[in-house]
């Protein structure tokens, strides 16, 4: 039995840990090959009098997977080694649910801040003469790369600008969640993002007007019932954009306010 790099997992906010187990390898001294969410699919086009292939669209078709084992922490004391059918069951409880993906991190250096969503799609027992010394584990995730948590806050004035660095490992766009806070003046609020040159506008804002903007599913929402949102937003959700030669979001906004924006960073790392 080799351990792992990383020993322990969190898993819809429970620890491995907390169920007296831990990460290990059964007998095996090879290597091992894994993924890092790269696998590609190229769509891909040829004319009738060319033998070259032309890109047309790349995606990602296969979401990240990777097989755990799990074995208890004091295995190497022969009266608590085995799981018992109590402790499987509060495992499989635990594990093997259908209530939906759930965040998954493992406490690995290097990669505290990186999280993963998913489900264990597979249990195996491993036995010895009858009695279960182990488990092996298929966590799948709703993509092939994993995340991390991106939290900023700032207080604008009126026409100032702020600065942020759009550190996603996928280039493209994000669009995060942005809570203002706190308008700290009535007006037309317009704001400003010039990697893209894209303006989000709301008018009639009213002073202390605290509005949610959710871009990833297209929500908008005011704490103020008569402001007619409907009306007066222009519906070019706030997004963060992430060029391979250019990172800079300079965001520009034409009332002072409090913001807050919140959003999922891509991490191509290696599940396990």
């Amino acid at each position: 039995m080799i351990p792992n790099t990383a020993t322990n997992f969190l898993y819809d906010n429970e620890k491995l840990s907390d169920y007296g187990m831990i990460l290990c390898k059964f007998d095996s001294n090879s290597s091992e090959t894994v993924s890092i969410g790269n696998n590609l699919t190229f769509n891909t086009i040829k004319t009738s009098i060319s033998d070259r292939n032309y890109l047309s669209a790349a995606t990602y078709d296969e979401p990240l997977s990777a097989a755990f084992q799990i074995c208890k922490m004091d295995c190497h004391n022969p009266e608590y080694r085995f799981i018992s059918p109590e402790e499987l069951t509060s495992l499989l409880r635990w594990l093997a649910r259908r209530d939906g993906y759930h965040k998954f991190k493992l406490y690995q250096k290097g990669f505290e801040d990186t999280f993963f969503m998913g489900s264990f799609n597979n249990i195996s027992q491993l036995k010895i003469g009858g009695e279960i010394y182990g488990l092996e584990l298929t966590f799948v995730t709703d993509s092939p790369y994993g995340y991390e948590d991106v939290s900023l806050d700032f207080t604008t004035t009126a026409s100032s600008d702020f600065s942020i660095f759009n550190m996603s490992n996928e280039t493209g766009h994000i669009y995060p969640k942005v809570f203002i806070c706190k308008c700290l003046a009535s007006g037309n609020l317009t704001i400003h993002n010039s990697i893209e040159n894209r303006t989000t506008e709301i008018r009639n804002c009213v002073k202390d007007e605290v509005i949610t903007i959710d871009g990833n599913h297209k929500v908008i929402e005011t704490s103020v019932p008569t402001h007619k949102l409907y009306n007066d937003f222009n519906y070019n959700y706030f997004r963060l954009g992430n060029r391979y030669e250019d990172n800079l979001n300079i965001i520009t906004t034409s009332l002072p306010c409090e913001i807050r924006i919140e959003y999922e960073s891509v991490r191509k790392v290696g599940l396990g």
